[in-house]
């Protein structure tokens, strides 16, 4: 009992979260929120999920549940592997328009320190002497 008491309140965490982050597609809350509302049934009354697995051909509800989480989290990961690699492109493009733009502005207006004084810089020192001349 108490192992159900604690994931109906697991759920409903997850449920409050969803809530307050509703910036959302409608279609995305509901679809969201029927899932939750299919695992407190699943909590509720597991015999419900044994019933369901014996029809569509699994063992057990639990191996029912732990087949659709593995289905679940691999469309989740496969979703965000996209928007992950689309947001790789978007910021390519990004750095490469600004990259386009500091240039034609460059050339358009020189940047202070080319209108600056030029500094006067001295050549290095041959390899194994020190930088600086040592007063004698």
């Amino acid at each position: 009992m108490i192992i159900r008491i604690l994931l109906l309140l697991g759920l409903a965490a997850i449920g409050w979260f969803i809530f307050l982050r509703r910036n959302r597609l409608p279609f995305h809350l509901v679809t969201m929120f029927a899932m939750l509302a299919a695992g407190a049934v699943a909590v509720v009354i597991p015999q419900e999920t044994d019933r369901i697995a014996q029809f569509v051909g699994v063992g057990r509800g639990a191996d029912l549940i732990v087949y659709l989480a593995i289905v679940a989290v691999l469309f989740v990961l496969v979703h965000y592997f996209a928007k992950f690699v689309e947001l790789e492109h978007k910021v390519t493009q990004l750095t490469r328009e600004l990259a386009i733009l500091r240039a034609e502005v460059e050339r358009v207006v020189p940047p202070a320190t080319a209108a600056a004084e030029p500094r006067a810089t001295r050549p290095a020192p041959p390899p194994g002497e020190p930088d600086e001349p040592r007063a004698s």
